[in-house]
């Protein structure tokens, strides 16, 4: 089975992307609920949280584990891929977003974030790490996040604050990454206001074509996975809240 982890519900807009190239495999996810939101603890906490899950997963029969948080992954990437989990197959939604801006070829990219990942400069360093020369700007937008949980981002007061974030951006700009799983679930209202011309770098989709390609790459670790179209959910706090989150974003039943 395909693992993914994830603090929040971010996470759905993963899911969908890999159902839609992949519906064939089955998939187990688990949301730590008792621990959300992760952005709102400590850097040490969030890194504890993720390893002791990660180890968890592993340890009840995980072959390979998709974290699907960005906020997790910003504090715990380098423990988990080399001082931990080496030798264990973790892969990352927020590195094919990063690959996808070099790519591009762009001088200059945007990128829409969460207080958290711009404080720690997440997505710049991973960027610069595959090509330097690129220009990151950055905008943090810590409004958005809460009120998607909330429900109200088809609220007018939601797209008068979204389109605030948006009118720091410049008009010329080239591309735009929604560095955050959650902002998936609101591209088109980002799309509706950026440019005609923008590029759009959504991570969730990215990481979805990767995937295939690195299943296709790797026909030992594909062959062991199982097929049957399955979907599991895991919380660690209140299923009930979760089959209700899940009618906000899926056309079909969560069955308990």
């Amino acid at each position: 089975m395909i693992w993914i982890f994830d603090s929040w519900f971010g996470w759905l807009s993963v899911l969908k992307e890999l159902r839609k190239i992949l519906p064939q495999y089955d998939y187990i996810y688990f949301w730590d609920s008792l621990n959300a939101p992760y952005w709102e603890k400590n850097p040490e906490e969030i890194k504890k949280l993720t390893v002791d899950w990660i180890k968890f997963l592993f340890d009840n029969w995980a072959k390979l584990v998709i974290l699907a948080c960005n906020t997790a992954m910003v504090h715990s990437i380098k423990d988990l891929q080399q001082n931990i989990f080496f030798d264990k197959k973790i892969l990352w939604v927020t590195i094919p977003g990063a690959e996808k801006v070099v790519e591009l070829w762009y001088k200059k990219i945007w990128v829409l974030a969460t207080s958290s990942t711009v404080k720690y400069w997440a997505y710049k360093n991973r960027v610069h790490i595959l090509n330097s020369s690129i220009i990151i700007q950055e905008i943090e937008a810590p409004k958005i996040v809460p009120l998607i949980e909330k429900w109200e981002h088809e609220t007018l007061n939601f797209n008068k604050i979204l389109k605030s974030y948006i009118s720091l951006f410049d008009k010329d700009i080239e591309g735009l990454v929604l560095w955050c799983t959650h902002y998936t679930l609101i591209s088109d209202k980002i799309r509706n206001i950026l440019p005609e011309k923008t590029t759009i770098i959504d991570p969730s989709f990215e990481s979805s074509i990767k995937f295939q390609k690195y299943l296709e790459n790797h026909k030992d670790i594909e062959e062991r996975l199982l097929k049957n179209w399955r979907l599991e959910i895991y919380t660690s706090w209140n299923y009930n809240d979760f089959k209700s989150l899940w009618k906000h974003f899926f056309d079909f039943d969560c069955l308990s």
